[in-house]
């Protein structure tokens, strides 16, 4: 069965591990926003502000778009902090008649601060400008059940979690 993947939480709280843990689970297409960012930053590059963020954003939105169109289930790899934004895909979903799960990636702060710190050392991943970490913290709606969300925490088991699916 056909399904769109909804990742949301906070910038290095595990979206993008789990999100290809998910994929490779379920064989569904994965559209990560930080790889589109890369690509696209390549070819022009793209503020780090606001208007960056929605540019890449239109680009992922297309892109869930197009492959749910062509039938492919669907993880889409971006924090969705606002209840809006994850709105925004469940009409896309609901646009191709399937069924969507918000993925929340509750991760404590303590974690992902270190996580930032470990990055900024080691460089493996973009670093997050400070005031767009904040921006994504002030918008955080976390997601209700009436949101059809399945929550992961650090803690969990991850192919108990993956079974879930």
């Amino acid at each position: 069965m056909q399904k769109l993947y909804i990742m949301c939480g906070l910038p290095f709280a595990g979206k993008s591990t789990l999100s290809r843990k998910i994929a490779e689970k379920t064989g569904s297409k994965l559209i990560a926003f930080d790889e589109l960012w890369v690509i696209k930053d390549k070819e022009v590059p793209v503020p780090k502000d606001h208007e960056g963020w929605k540019f890449i954003r239109g680009l992922g939105m297309d892109e869930v778009t197009k492959s749910l169109q062509a039938g492919q289930s669907v993880v889409y790899d971006e924090n969705n902090a606002a209840f809006q934004h994850r709105e925004q895909l469940r009409e896309i979903a609901r646009k191709f008649e399937v069924s969507e799960t918000v993925v929340f990636v509750n991760t404590p702060m303590e974690l992902i601060r270190e996580r930032e710190a470990l990055n900024r050392a080691t460089g493996e991943r973009h670093e997050v400008e400070p005031a767009n970490f904040d921006a994504v913290v002030s918008q955080l709606e976390v997601p209700t059940s009436e949101e059809n969300v399945l929550e992961f925490k650090p803690d969990i088991d991850l192919e108990t979690f993956l079974n879930k699916l």
